[in-house]
């Protein structure tokens, strides 16, 4: 199946991707970030979060960081290096069945983020890069962050399966100035899927999870995010892959790559393949949200 690109305009910025793929679309605005700030299906509307308003923000002055919603690149364990604004245009190459959106190299921290969206099986494969350009090491691994709105359940896997199927869950109780109650009903373990029903509260879990999916699932359609899970290598916050950050406006989906030292020009990827289908799957039939990987 072939990916159709073309230039368009997204809410206030000019600068701006639509990619289609059968009836999944997504819009890439290059005019800041990069970030994927739409993700629609047939008639479905958004699924992902966009902060319109330009609410979210972080820092004093002229250029502070904002989240501007969907989908981001940081660089885990989080620090303030995961602040540093990304306000300006990236450089943008299209390709057959391919864009890439290079972000300018960041004053901070001297890292610069690529966002590469390509077509495969059907399905939008997003590979995020990021590049050393200081002198020096930097040690992290690469976090992929998409805000969705806060409609229907998020539901992953968790556990390792087998005869010693050991789950394991990391509940964040406070971190910097933030909270979440441990014991909030929004958090629902299962036998086979950890699923998380919004409430508006403030939260956050992760875990270690060789399967490498997360989907949200509501009743107009369904969204995967899944990535392979690399065994014997250490994962950021105490061994999580994948995290789940839960507030009032929108909830993040999160894979995370392995901790990984950074040399001086060296570049990381860290790649997703998003699945995107009006069909409607039951947040704990883990069978039928596993067909849709297929």
């Amino acid at each position: 199946m072939t990916m159709q690109i073309e230039a368009t305009r997204f809410g206030r910025w000019q600068q701006a991707y639509r990619l289609r793929l059968g009836v999944a679309e997504m819009i890439v605005v290059t005019e800041i970030g990069p970030r994927i700030l739409s993700l629609t299906v047939g008639d479905s509307p958004n699924l992902l979060f966009v902060d319109e308003g330009l609410e979210i923000a972080r820092g004093a002055g002229d250029d502070p960081w904002r989240i501007y919603g969907g989908h981001r690149i940081w660089m885990a364990p989080e620090t303030e290096d995961a602040y540093a604004p990304d306000n300006v245009p990236c450089q943008v190459t299209v390709g057959t069945d391919e864009l890439t959106a290079l972000a300018p190299v960041s004053p901070r921290t001297l890292l610069q983020k690529r966002l590469t969206v390509r077509a495969r099986d059907g399905r939008f494969v997003v590979e995020q890069g990021v590049r050393n350009l200081a002198e020096t090491v930097y040690c992290g691994a690469v976090w992929a962050l998409t805000c969705v709105v806060p409609k229907g359940v998020v539901a992953f896997p968790w556990g390792a399966g087998g005869g010693w199927d050991v789950k394991k869950i990391m509940y964040w109780n406070r971190w910097m100035d933030h909270r979440s109650d441990v014991a909030s009903v929004q958090w629902q373990p299962g036998p086979d899927l950890f699923r998380v029903l919004p409430t508006g509260e403030e939260g956050k879990v992760g875990t270690n999870s060789p399967e490498g999916w997360v989907a949200l699932c509501r009743d107009d359609a369904t969204f995967i995010k899944s990535r392979v899970w690399a065994p014997g290598v250490d994962y950021p916050d105490d061994g999580c892959s994948l995290e789940v950050y839960t507030s009032p406006k929108f909830i993040e989906l999160e894979t995370l790559g392995p901790i990984t030292t950074l040399y001086p020009g060296q570049e990381i990827t860290h790649e997703e393949t998003w699945t995107a289908t009006s069909q409607v799957v039951d947040s704990e039939d883990g069978a039928a949200l596993r067909a849709l990987l297929i």
